[in-house]
């Protein structure tokens, strides 16, 4: 038997329980395991697995699934709303006539209490003398039951003891019609793996109600109600934990606890449990064991409970492609990611080809089916933490270092070289490239590209963290310089100064003066616009034009320049500030660089209007936007330096109290916003223009402009805008509420 397990992978202890008649029904893959350690012929193991299969039938067809309804959680905690609105579908009068029972399904990921929650539903339900019915479908072992034997089980708990159940299909449905047609009957079909099986229990004339549980969504079955159950809230966690873990043991806050749990309600009990048996640990105890990634499921074992053998059953449905692709979707960073993204973990190192996108998504949805992905809106899926963490575990287990390297090297060079693309798309000179000899995503617009890069931010970022690590500065250089105008539409994402440090110092290593001016003036711009640092801002700011000296470059002084003077404004120098923008202007003007005078006379408006020189200030913009829409400049440039003019007119025309301009202008830049398909341009634009609604007393107006603002700013991330959005929506509902209560 030792020597078996050895050669078979298949531990001693679990070959001594097949052999002794303990386990009457091992899982499929430990048969196949055993088949081929023992070497049978195709005669042998069809004899083998038959044995096998015999020896299920009769433990299925012996009651054991009738009989072992699941014990009532005394402490069954939280899904209150979920809870009502199953009680609210199930709670139907019995004596009404219907054609059909409600059927509500169940279903979600490994460990979210779908049978607990059941289980709770039917024991709440007041129906009189309803007959309650269990069967435990087996839906995940290597021969789930029947329909014959569905029905075979729930016959032998409805007849009268002694009474003989039906030998076919055929018969056993005809008397399940007639049993459930006598009197209400709710039914618990418990861990289903298919439609098949439940199919026949949905009789007409039912009069009682059907619940299913089940990993799949068994999307087959119509007429029914789906009940989706995912993590619970951090509320009802902490709750479920405060119901187990004693006051005594807790040291640390239970939300922590709840946090690396992953807010599964199976995780969440195992801890309880874990800590409820252990008088002498506290939180704090038990979490240092689970705040090792390598511990943490070994740590979510409790008695007969397993977090890891409950995703395992799901894991041993797939075929070996599917594995993969849920092995591979743990080198992801992001908390979510989408279809191209998973297609591209899984590519390297002897990898088949994927084939489309959309064969990724079918994948997928097999995955998401048997809950080990959630699918997400927006074509997005995610993998909770726990999961992703049995997903590395079995990647470790299962694949060599040198394919998991490999598959790690591809996934890298596939994200900055789509960062690339991505980033071209707002740049007036792009200079597309492959990195590491792999292509890409390909977008097909600049809103697209802009999605694509917000919301694959930890990934792509990742990899430009690795390459820096690495000390590839070609690639650092290459995807900062692709960002650059990108980072003047996105600066409230916060991590621009680290980006550009990055390539600062990568542009250093090359010995390139040029490349290093230029990176260094991003750097000045992140530190300006982002920090609100000016005095960083401005030293590095002149570091950049010492560089561009050294190159003898004029057109870097020239941006040298710029970012002086955007230094000296924030710094609140406006003399000093206006010199710089002036020398930026002369020096853009001199070489043709019209991507460099048009921000520069932006800039000099801005000066113009903190220096309250407004028809100053007006004057400059009205000539930019002359400029602007009369160059050849790259339309995505030219919409982005459009915007910005605009919005610096309608600044200027507000102090001036030149409203009705105002809301004009206002109305100009929200058309910008919404060709360029810009969440924080809608939102910016709109607040502006409600502001001015405002003033003219317009309120009701404003508000629809407010509103409207909120929604975008909130879509965008942008929480400074945000909040001065909501500042001032608060307000007008109180202006709102006066005129109302006045009239």
């Amino acid at each position: 038997m030792e020597h078996l397990a050895e050669l078979s992978g298949v531990s001693d202890r679990t070959i001594s329980d097949i052999e002794r008649g303990v386990s009457t029904a091992p899982q499929r893959r430990t048969l196949l395991a055993l088949v081929g350690a023992l070497k049978l012929t195709d005669a042998e193991q069809d004899e083998f697995l038959g044995a096998a299969r015999a020896g299920k039938i009769t433990t299925a067809a012996g009651g054991r699934s009738a009989s072992l309804e699941p014990r009532r959680l005394p402490d069954f905690t939280g899904r209150t709303s979920e809870m009502a609105e199953l009680l609210a579908f199930l709670e139907v009068d019995s004596s009404a006539q219907r054609t059909v029972a409600p059927v509500a399904i169940l279903h979600g990921a490994p460990g979210m209490g779908k049978t607990a929650m059941a289980v709770e539903a039917l024991h709440r339900r007041q129906e009189n003398h309803a007959m309650a019915l269990f069967v435990d479908l087996n839906g995940l072992d290597a021969f789930p039951l029947t329909p014959l034997q569905v029905l075979q089980a729930l016959l032998k708990q409805a007849l009268p003891s002694g009474r003989q159940v039906p030998k076919t299909l055929a018969s056993a449905a005809s008397l399940w019609r007639e049993v459930s047609a006598d009197s209400p009957v709710a039914v618990l079909l418990d861990n289903a793996a298919s439609e098949a099986q439940v199919r026949p229990v949905l009789t007409t004339g039912h009069r009682g109600v059907v619940v299913v549980t089940s990993r799949r969504s068994l999307a087959g079955l119509e007429g029914v109600r789906r009940f989706p159950l995912g993590p619970l809230p951090p509320s009802d966690s902490e709750a479920l934990l405060a119901e187990i873990v004693s006051a005594g043991q807790r040291g640390a806050p239970l939300k922590d606890l709840a946090v690396l749990c992953d807010q599964i309600p199976l995780a969440l009990r195992i801890a309880g449990n874990r800590l409820a048996s252990q008088p002498a640990w506290t939180v704090s105890d038990f979490l240092d064991r689970l705040r090792s990634e390598e511990r943490r499921l070994r740590a979510l074992v409790a008695g007969d409970l397993a977090v890891e053998a409950a995703f395992s059953l799901s894991y041993g449905h797939l075929d070996e492609e599917h594995k993969q692709l849920f092995r591979n979707l743990s080198l992801l960073k992001g908390a979510t990611f989408s279809a191209p993204l998973a297609g591209a973990a899984m590519a390297g190192a002897n990898t088949a080809h994927l084939g489309s996108a959309a064969d990724v998504e079918e994948r997928l949805d097999e995955l998401v089916d048997l809950g080990l992905v959630q699918a997400l809106t927006g074509s997005r899926y995610r993998l909770h933490d726990l999961l992703r963490l049995y997903a590395a575990g079995r990647l470790r287990a299962e694949t060599s270092a040198e394919d998991i390297a490999a598959h790690r090297a591809h996934l890298r060079a596939w994200l900055l070289t789509s960062t690339v693309n991505a980033g071209n798309w707002f740049e007036p000179h792009p200079a597309p490239g492959l990195i590491g000899g792999t292509p890409g995503m390909e977008f097909r617009s600049s809103a697209q590209a802009r999605h694509w890069l917000q919301s694959e931010t930890p990934d792509w970022f990742g990899a430009y963290q690795e390459a820096v690590t690495r000390h590839e500065h070609q690639n650092v250089v290459k995807v900062a310089e692709s960002l650059h105008w990108f980072a003047g539409i996105w600066e409230s994402w916060g991590n621009w100064h680290r980006l550009f440090a990055d390539s600062v110092k990568s542009a250093a290593a090359l010995g390139d003066q040029a490349c290093h001016s230029a990176h260094l003036g991003y750097l000045s711009f992140a530190y300006n616009n982002e920090r609100m640092d000016h005095e960083r801002a401005l030293s590095t700011a002149l570091l950049a034009m010492d560089a561009a000296i050294g190159a003898n470059n004029p057109t870097l002084q020239g941006w040298a320049y710029l970012y002086i003077a955007l230094s000296y404004r924030g710094l609140g120098k406006i003399p000093e500030a206006m010199t710089s923008a002036e020398q930026a202007i002369s020096l853009f003007e001199a070489v043709g660089e019209i991507e460099g005078q048009a921000p520069a006379l932006m800039l000099k408006g801005s000066i113009h209007q903190a220096w309250d020189q407004l028809d100053t200030a007006v004057d400059v913009a009205a000539g930019l936007l002359t400029l602007v829409r009369s160059s050849r400049m790259p339309a995505n440039v030219a919409d982005f330096i459009e915007f910005y003019t605009l919005q610096l007119l309608c600044g200027s025309l507000y102090d001036l109290q030149r409203y009705e301009e105002c809301i004009e202008v206002a109305g100009e830049a929200l058309a910008v916003a919404e060709q360029m398909e810009w969440h924080l341009g809608r939102a910016s634009a709109l607040y502006h223009r409600g502001k001015t609604y405002d003033a003219l007393n317009r309120h009701s107006l404003a508000a629809q402009d407010l509103s409207r603002a909120l929604g975008q700013a909130v879509t965008a991330g942008d929480k400074r805008l945000e909040t001065a959005i909501r500042q001032m929506a608060g307000e007008m509902k109180d202006k709102l509420a006066a005129l109302r209560c006045d009239s």
